[in-house]
């Protein structure tokens, strides 16, 4: 009887909450679908609590207009931690760090900000160890730049980490997993522990080697080191901004980066070496070779970091559909008259003679070219500028091959001439055997003229001695 006596009470209070709804958005009115009903709890924007927990699975979170206010207020922050940031030009501007500074010898790790721009030489240093004691090797120490992973020249750069302990008989180089953005900030940081280097873009774990252990350097040489910042000696530079660099000296795990990548505050660690923020670079830093201070650029500020991954390109255009390069001419819009103006310049001897092409060469190549261009309409108009100079015909140019990258401890392909001792040596396969009296015997020998031997002990830089336009491939010498 008591239950009978209740129904009619429990009848009113389940009619009450279907009208009026429960305080967590329930929609009041006629009866609505699961789907409807959780679409419109989201766009009430319910924060988490007891009733967040009733959407459904998958779904208990903030919702996406929570999330874009959290990361605008997140935004707002100020930048007090990573300070002002720098641009390097690329031309002499690079930074070597102030005598008194104890560089770690072993376990480091080295994090920063940069927005490099596009079509860096390869390879671009961005931050070294270098040692100063022998300026012309490249791998004493360690090197985070940006460097072409591509056989052919300058394509598909990638961030590049290189390191070289004092017991390793070559230095080991690990790359990231994809080319870098160019004219985008970027968090990137390396880290060695004495049995792994690891590189991190944007706190995400893209390269790791074992092949290096031990410490990077002895405490006797410990002088001659130099941190850099923005190219080298050799004038790999960068070219781009930089901003908020740090040093540690022991290998901080991934969670750490990702949380100090995060974080806009200056970090409190006994092992933090080196907290750059460019208030003022002349305090700790030395410009290089009389260079300048690189100036200050536009920096990072409070904008959120944008980490989204999108798919790469297929690395096709429109020119290799083979369907429309077919159809290149039934549209007569594609065949009007046109006229294709170019210039050759020709390097002669003071005297007038060697030109590097003959008169009948040129006009030769100029036939061909109306002739197979002629059929579409386009007509080559020529022009020829005469340069009348022996020391620059004595010379030659080498596509894509720096002055910096004969003898520089690697094979370069672009270097691999005879003009240039086959990369002063590096590119031979089958290495001349160098008679231990012919080095500075007031000759050029050949088969000495190669960095292991002193490149002749200097005979092949001799002016007095030789042509050093063809035989000098010393890259400290300046006769080169």
């Amino acid at each position: 009887m008591k239950l009978l006596t209740l129904l009619p009470g429990l009848a009113c209070l389940m009619a009450f909450f279907l009208c009026n709804g429960s305080e967590c958005g329930t929609v009041r009115g006629k009866a609505r679908s699961k789907r409807e009903l959780v679409r419109i709890r989201e766009a009430k924007t319910t924060f988490p609590g007891a009733c967040a927990t009733r959407l459904p699975r998958g779904k208990r979170s903030l919702p996406g207009m929570d999330r874009r206010s959290s990361r605008q207020s997140r935004t707002g922050d100020n930048n007090s931690g990573r300070g002002k940031a720098i641009y390097f030009t690329g031309r002499g501007d690079q930074l070597r760090l102030k005598p008194g500074v104890e560089i770690p010898r072993g376990n480091f790790t080295l994090e920063m900000w940069i927005r490099p721009e596009g079509g860096q030489r390869s390879p671009a240093v961005i931050a070294g160890l270098f040692d100063k004691c022998f300026y012309a090797s490249s791998d004493r120490g360690w090197l985070l730049g940006i460097k072409a992973v591509s056989e052919q020249v300058n394509r598909d750069p990638r961030f590049f980490f290189s390191l070289k302990t004092d017991r390793a008989h070559k230095a080991t180089t690990i790359t990231s997993n994809a080319r870098y953005a160019p004219n985008q900030w970027t968090h990137l940081a390396v880290t060695y522990n004495g049995q792994h280097m690891k590189l991190f873009v944007n706190s995400a774990q893209v390269g790791v080697s074992r092949e290096q252990s031990g410490e990077i350097f002895s405490p006797l040489t410990k002088k001659c080191k130099v941190f850099m910042i923005g190219g080298n000696a050799l004038s790999n530079n960068y070219r781009g901004a930089m901003e908020g660099v740090a040093l540690w000296g022991r290998a901080r795990p991934q969670q750490e980066i990702a949380g100090g990548m995060r974080s806009r505050q200056r970090p409190s660690d006994p092992s933090l070496v080196i907290h750059e923020t460019f208030e003022n670079p002349s305090r700790k830093w030395l410009t290089v070779k009389d260079g300048s201070f690189p100036r200050e650029g536009p920096g990072l500020g409070g904008g959120a970091l944008d980490t989204s991954l999108e798919p790469p390109a297929c690395g096709q255009t429109i020119c290799d559909n083979v369907e429309v390069a077919a159809s290149y001419n039934s549209f007569w819009e594609f065949r009007r008259p046109r006229t294709v103006r170019y210039r050759v310049v020709n390097v002669s001897d003071d005297s007038r003679r060697r030109p590097t092409v003959t008169a009948k060469q040129i006009s030769l190549q100029h036939q061909h070219l109306n002739e197979a261009f002629g059929p579409y309409n386009i007509t080559w108009e020529l022009s020829v500028h005469n340069v009348y100079n022996t020391s620059l015909r004595r010379r030659l140019v080498l596509a894509n091959c720096d002055a910096g990258k004969v003898g520089d401890e690697e094979c370069d392909p672009e270097c691999n001439h005879t003009l240039t001792g086959y990369d002063a040596g590096y590119c031979r396969k089958h290495k001349p055997h160098c008679p231990p009296d012919k080095p500075g015997n007031g000759a050029c020998d050949p088969e000495c003229n190669v960095d292991a031997h002193g490149y002749d002990n200097g005979d092949c830089c001799n002016p007095n001695v030789t042509d050093v336009t063809k035989t000098c491939f010393n890259p400290s010498s300046p006769l080169r």
